[in-house]
């Protein structure tokens, strides 16, 4: 009896502002590692939708946005901003573009999933579940 082929999961639409996709993209083009999170984050903008930096009809998550997501394995949610290399911070809670966390957030619209393999071959799975602009007053 043949097997089943386990359909890949479709990958989410992403946005991506033109400012940032030419940052990310130099970004990239100067990178002297190749991990798990530069390689996503290049496939990741190889797909991206390219918008307008004013563009405001749909939320997304763009680079200096605060994101909340949860980690579909565990059940954990966690929030972080998206930050370039030189910003990055963890205890702040500051999250790498060059990370496959951070690759994964960019573009994502609210409660959408991605899926990536990191640099050991684990898989994972999160969900945005809410994107904030840096600039806009947090709520607690």
């Amino acid at each position: 009896m043949a097997k089943a082929k386990q359909k890949a999961p479709r990958k989410p639409r992403i946005l991506i502002t033109s400012q940032d996709l030419e940052t990310l993209q130099t970004l990239l083009d100067h990178s002297p590692a190749r991990t798990a999170g530069v390689d996503l984050l290049e496939v990741e903008l190889g797909r991206a939708v390219i918008v307008g930096d004013s563009y405001s009809a749909r939320a997304f998550c763009r680079v200096g946005d605060w994101a909340t997501y949860e980690d579909a394995n565990s059940g954990q949610s966690s929030r972080v901003q998206l930050v370039l290399p030189s910003e990055a911070d963890i205890d702040q809670q500051r999250v790498s573009v060059l990370t496959p966390v951070g690759a994964s957030l960019l573009g994502m619209t609210p409660d959408s999933e991605i899926e990536w393999t990191d640099d050991r071959g684990r898989p994972h799975r999160l969900r945005l579940v809410e994107v904030a602009n840096a600039d806009a007053p947090r709520v607690v």
